[in-house]
């Protein structure tokens, strides 16, 4: 007999959301796990083996025609131009139409939960958090790797320590991954965000960025697309005096789906699993396409300012690597600082939260670089 699957209830999928939003930020070298962080059973990834296709024909004859509902709780800047190809890959290789939108994180976490949405751009850290509620969740690949959060001060402070005592703005709280890439920069720097500046909240980088431009605070927390824009429009005017990659870097978002459903469809898991992969090849083969497409997607992105995310995302950062954006140290980094700043209560692994397979199969299938 078939056992039914669990429908959470209204007032479950509501706090599961509220949960998965406090992982999650304005989006969008790895350290260890800490040493409570005990390896779960390997009955956390899916049971049967997840085995590279003979060919893209063979996989598309499985998958060509289905409608997969995709979406992002991203604010749209050009982080998510390797999510875009992905899109198109679905559809050019495998023939799959992906519905894809852009919503605020509270109602796309309730529709991920609720089985309204089937693959969820999500952060790891919100993802653990739904998983302490009981949702029964998995990663089953990456689209954007590093932490794309820096810290930035108005000319002529030089470091951290200039900005003591000095209007220092964050997001809603301490505990998304801006808040916990302050800490951890300030922290680096021997000072503590929440004592020695004037702390203030904002409600989201957007604000942050317009304050410091209208001289309101003197640093605050930005993003590597708004420092772009900050570069362009006044150039030497702001400096970048912490580094979200380098101070706190962590895996961010994923693929997620329920379990259940990546069970009831393996062969379209890994269809994105390698339309991902070549996604994150064709990012580093092909940077004129990039920059195309970005500037397609991302609405009044200037060439100059493409150029710009392209040298700092791809170059520097390394996103979208091209072997896999799930990162096995990057996830047990991620996981450990998620229950560290309270995000989660429980000391979970990358086995808990993620399955590789399904991006150990599409290297695979498409040759290890």
């Amino acid at each position: 007999m078939r056992r039914r699957a669990h429908r959470p209830t209204r007032g479950a999928v509501l706090a599961l959301s509220v949960l998965l939003l406090a992982g999650c930020a304005d989006n969008a070298g790895a350290g260890t796990a800490s040493p409570g962080q005990a390896a779960t059973a390997a009955a956390t990834t899916p049971q049967a083996q997840v085995r590279p296709p003979a060919s893209i024909e063979e996989l598309r004859a499985k998958v060509q025609g289905r409608r997969i509902s995709i979406a992002s709780a991203a604010f749209p800047n050009p982080t998510l131009t390797g999510l875009y190809k992905v899109l198109e890959l679905l559809e050019s290789d495998f023939g799959v139409k992906a519905e894809f939108r852009l919503m605020d994180s509270t109602p796309l976490n309730a529709a991920l939960i609720g089985g309204q949405v089937q693959v969820g751009h999500v952060s790891l850290g919100g993802l653990a958090a739904a998983k302490d509620a009981g949702a029964d969740l998995v990663a089953i690949a990456g689209n954007d790797q590093k932490n794309a959060f820096l810290v930035a001060g108005r000319s002529p402070a030089a470091s951290l320590a200039d900005l003591r005592g000095k209007p220092f703005a964050v997001s809603q709280n301490l505990t998304s991954i801006v808040g916990q890439t302050a800490s951890r920069c300030f922290a680096q720097a021997g000072l503590d965000v929440s004592k020695d500046v004037q702390l203030l909240h904002l409600s989201n980088i957007g604000q942050i960025v317009e304050s410091l431009e209208a001289g309101k605070i003197e640093g605050g927390m930005s993003a590597t697309f708004r420092q772009a824009e900050l570069e362009l429009a006044k150039p030497g005017a702001y400096t970048v005096l912490c580094k979200g990659w380098e101070a706190n870097p962590q895996l961010n978002d994923v693929w997620a789906v329920s379990r259940p459903w990546a069970e009831a469809n393996r062969d379209l898991a890994l269809a994105l699993a390698v339309a991902e992969i070549k996604a994150d090849r064709w990012t580093h083969d092909d940077r004129a396409g990039w920059l195309a497409l970005a500037q397609a997607k991302i609405e009044g992105l200037s060439a100059e300012a493409a150029e710009n995310n392209y040298r700092t995302l791809v170059t520097e950062l390394d996103d979208w690597p091209v072997n896999g954006s799930l990162d096995q140290g990057m996830c047990d980094y991620t996981l450990a600082t998620s229950k560290e700043f309270g995000v989660v209560k429980t000391d979970y692994s990358c086995a808990d939260l993620v399955t590789f397979d399904y991006q150990k199969a599409a290297v695979a299938f498409l040759g290890a670089r």
